[in-house]
């Protein structure tokens, strides 16, 4: 299987606590990288990787700073190019007021225990009661907000 990994240039730190932690976790994962210079070039980034170097997934990691939002256009390119490629494209949004490593490698054992584990996730969602949080920040089937 092969992971790619879109790096929002000021984003390098996200996404090497991504790959570390996929290449802990998977140590068969082949890994690419796309840099691209803006949050709002990172569908070109994973249209780029997908169809050039035929990745199985793609995740997208960026850290917010305080006060920053991301854009509309960075959530309708992301969609429209998940639904176009028909890959899944990750975000992994970190939120200013968490730790950048903590939220990043949790994020990372989730992708790939959707991609390895499905099972053990399913059962873990459908027996969750309603409303209940997860132990996990992060949660990769969340809608954009």
């Amino acid at each position: 299987m092969r992971a790619g990994i879109v790096e929002v240039l000021s984003a390098e730190e996200v996404n090497n606590f991504l790959e570390s932690e996929f290449e802990k976790e998977v140590s068969t994962l082949e890994i690419k990288r796309e840099l691209v210079p803006t949050i709002d070039d990172a569908a070109l980034g994973a249209k780029r990787l997908i169809e050039d170097t035929a990745c199985d997934f793609v995740v997208i990691g960026y850290a917010l700073e305080e006060g920053e939002k991301l854009s509309q256009a960075f959530e309708n390119s992301i969609l429209h190019a998940q639904f176009t490629l028909k890959k899944n494209i990750f975000r992994v949004i970190v939120p200013h007021d968490k730790k950048t490593e903590d939220y990043a490698r949790e994020a990372a054992k989730e992708i790939i225990r959707y991609f390895y584990k499905p099972h053990e996730l399913q059962h873990e969602r459908s027996t969750m009661a309603e409303g209940q949080e997860t132990d996990s920040s992060f949660n990769p089937f969340a809608m954009f907000g």
